[in-house]
């Protein structure tokens, strides 16, 4: 079986719940059906977040429902190819009654090794006597960047295959008809010039701002999220999807904002070499709202199934952007660098509500040109 696109010849984009789609093998062992997102097209891997986040999905599928993801961490083995299938192997560690774990294996190409492990902790949603989180103002803090686009984020740029300087100034402009949208979501990047130009390199920082493609089945039965008798929300498997919608986008071009904060466009090399993506709060924090069916002049259509219904009555998200649609925020820097690898780290946020969401830790390869030196 080929892997099917990610984008129609007429230029639709697949929704999230189709790109993290999976083929059931046995009650274990899962594959994927489309093409992960490629840079470039495919001479430079896979997008390090598909199979992250497929991954958790395939972790998700082997445990009982009522437990949501809270915590993902994976470790980058091989590069992907986007012409072969995933292959994802779950490992049951532990059922308990509260948390429950999961390790996954995967692989592209038989006698190649694993190109990619990770280990997924599941939890039951609980009352908390504490709601603490440090205080978020992201229109008033990033303010100079924002001016004009506050409420329509969609007008910031395109996040593009690779936001590295060669691939905007170099390959771009020799490429005018390139086409190679993000599947999956939205993902808009402002440009953070003024914000990070008096700054040093660990305290500047880097946004994105995503939003759902398509629509997602229900988290929660009944639906809007209401506690039962015993306080409790009844999750749905589902529940994990809009959660690990918020990975997919996690390591979208993460690492490429140290060398544009270090102002070294030099690099020789860069990869993922693990990754962390920690959840802060619930399934009412983490519903990613459907999309509007709405075109925006800056946005590629989406491949809007026949039959599929948007989920549009979601209690505290009604207003939205202009067109509704609601919106997310990763606040991304980098607090280490050294001996070919740098720490990048990321929190993400409802942009409406500033509630924190997840915390995000990547150790990353990067590599930058050395000069001829004498030993």
């Amino acid at each position: 079986m080929v892997v099917r696109p990610y984008f129609t010849e007429d230029k639709k984009v697949l929704p999230l719940d189709k790109i993290l789609e999976l083929e059931k093998i046995d009650d274990w062992t899962f594959r994927s059906i489309v093409k992960a997102y490629s840079p470039y097209g495919g001479e430079n891997g896979t997008f390090g977040g598909y199979v992250f986040s497929q991954a958790a999905w395939a972790a998700a599928l082997t445990v009982d429902e009522g437990y949501m993801i809270h915590n993902n961490t994976g470790f980058f083995i091989l590069g992907g190819k986007p012409d072969e299938h995933f292959t994802y192997k779950v490992q049951k560690i532990r059922d308990g009654y509260g948390y429950c774990t999961r390790f996954v294996t995967v692989t592209q190409v038989e006698g190649a090794g694993d190109m990619f492990t990770c280990t997924c902790s599941f939890k039951r949603e609980e009352l908390s006597s504490i709601e603490v989180q440090e205080p978020i103002n992201i229109k008033e803090t990033y303010r100079e960047v924002l001016q004009g686009k506050e409420d329509d984020p969609m007008q910031h740029r395109d996040v593009p295959d690779n936001d590295s300087e060669n691939f905007n100034k170099v390959y771009l402009p020799a490429h005018p008809d390139h086409f190679n949208p993000v599947p999956g979501l939205h993902i808009r990047v402002p440009d953070m010039a003024k914000y990070n130009a008096n700054r040093t390199a660990t305290d500047r920082r880097h946004l994105h701002f995503y939003t759902l493609r398509g629509s997602l089945p229900l988290p929660t039965a009944p639906f809007p999220p209401a506690p039962g008798p015993n306080g409790k929300i009844a999750l749905t498997r589902w529940a994990n999807l809009h959660a690990i919608g918020h990975a997919y986008a996690s390591d979208r071009n993460s690492l490429f904002c140290i060398p544009t904060h270090l102002d070294r466009p030099d690099f020789t090399r860069m990869a993922s070499l693990s990754h962390t993506v920690i959840f802060h709060v619930g399934v009412k924090d983490l519903i990613m709202a459907a999309e509007p069916r709405i075109d925006h002049p800056n946005a590629d259509p989406t491949l809007w199934e026949d039959g599929s219904l948007p989920m549009c009555n979601l209690e505290g998200h009604e207003k939205g952007d202009k067109d509704g649609r609601q919106w997310f925020v990763q606040e991304m820097w980098f607090s280490r660098a050294t001996g070919g690898r740098a720490l990048h780290c990321s929190r993400m946020m409802d942009y409406e509500t500033g509630t924190h969401i997840a915390t995000t830790f990547q150790d990353g390869l990067v590599r930058f040109a050395v000069p001829n030196t004498k030993l």
